[in-house]
């Protein structure tokens, strides 16, 4: 046995000798993960463009680079105003190419902590260098992107996700998390669960409400006259910024509720409906306050949420003390809390010049998911505990 491993060794040694540095498979993967989103929107955009009229085949190229560009949050510069709304589904499909890219050259290089960095320093660099191209193909005398904003923000996003893909495939994540202390750990696996039951708990209120308004939603898709291929591409659409229709939803169960343009708010407390962009989700708006009633149970929906986040903290890891279930508790609150509010922050911001200046969750609403969800996670950890001692 001895000797058969002593031959085996330096052939083993040759292969590993052969394999390709990291950030060479990591830029190749950023370079075909960033071409094939901005192909993917390009070619949605193509096919828009056949279902309707007007424009050029250059304009629908056009406008799926400035969608993929939105997608990395990169935002654009109109005349009179910035558009920052970032289209969270989109952004996920983007970048999904990202962490495919990160396991595909991990799996090819291989390596430890220094071949996950190689690769995720070169393909956030091979991304950023992409979105540059592509913001200068788009850019028009109306129409221009901010480059110290869109260069770090691609090769950041793109460089994190393809790093973890790697990390992933090669099981680095969880020796990186074992590594954590105990508390952090355990919150952030609270964290992940209430983060999840939140959404969860926004999308049912959405479909409800949605439901309740069919008659405004047929009003406005007979507004539209689309066609079959029309049809399923709005559908299309309505997917990708999902999670934008969620994370409104999830401000307004936070109370302070969100603004759709000056003159347009809706919250638990007051409705104030004006002209609102054709978008089937908003369909689902109000036209009044909820009752007195439905708004505590809509206000403590939010907070059910913590006390998830709490329990699954105690659950993963369970510790002895109320002050130390409590901490713990409220950690994995406010992680959820912070995570859904940076996540509310980007969905919103502005649409163009004019009345579509201010769109998106209310400032109160971003600031009171993290406060809410660790009160929430203070009881979830206490009543956790007190359940253990039972």
């Amino acid at each position: 046995m001895t000797d058969l491993l002593s031959r085996i060794e330096p052939v083993l040694r040759r292969a590993d000798a052969g394999r390709p540095p990291g950030w060479i498979t990591g830029a190749l993967a950023g370079a075909v993960a960033g071409c094939a989103g901005v192909l993917a929107c390009g070619g949605l955009a193509v096919l828009a463009w056949l279902a309707g009229t007007g424009g050029t085949v250059a304009d629908a190229l056009r406008a799926g680079g400035v969608g993929w560009l939105l997608a990395l949050g990169s935002g654009l510069d109109v005349p009179g105003a910035h558009v920052g709304v970032v289209p969270w589904g989109l952004t996920a499909v983007v970048l999904s190419a990202a962490w495919w890219g990160g396991r595909w050259a991990w799996s090819v290089s291989g390596g430890g902590p220094r071949s996950i960095a190689e690769i995720g320093s070169a393909a956030g660099a091979a991304y950023a260098v992409v979105a540059t191209v592509v913001a200068l193909l788009v850019s028009t005398p109306t129409l221009t992107v901010s480059m110290p904003r869109l260069v770090p923000t691609a090769f950041v996003l793109s460089g994190s996700v393809a790093a973890a893909g790697a990390a992933r495939a090669g099981g680095i994540d969880r020796v990186w998390q074992a590594r954590l202390p105990i508390d952090v750990r355990s919150a952030g696996h609270g964290a992940i669960r209430g983060l999840g039951a939140l959404g969860a708990v926004a999308s049912l209120v959405l479909a409800a409400s949605l439901l309740g308004h069919l008659g405004q939603l047929r009003q406005l898709l007979s507004t539209l006259h689309l066609g079959v291929p029309g049809g399923l591409l709005l559908l299309l659409g309505c997917l990708l910024v999902a999670p934008n229709a969620v994370l409104l939803t999830i401000s307004v169960l936070l109370g302070p509720g969100l603004v759709l343009g000056v003159g347009t708010s809706v919250s638990l407390t007051s409705v104030q409906l004006g002209a609102v962009p054709a978008v089937p989700w908003f369909a689902a708006l109000p036209q009044t306050a909820p009752p007195p009633a439905l708004v505590a149970v809509l206000l403590a929906l939010p907070l059910c949420c913590g006390v998830a986040a709490g329990v699954w903290a105690m659950r993963a890891h369970p510790v002895d003390g109320y002050a130390r279930a409590c901490l713990r508790g409220a950690l994995a609150g406010a992680l959820a809390g912070v995570c859904a509010g940076i996540a509310m922050a980007a969905s919103g911001g502005s649409l163009g010049p004019g009345r579509m200046a201010a769109f998106g969750p209310h400032l109160w609403a971003v600031l009171a998911a993290p406060a809410l969800l660790a009160l929430g996670g203070v009881a979830g950890g206490a009543a956790t505990r007190l359940a253990a001692r039972l």
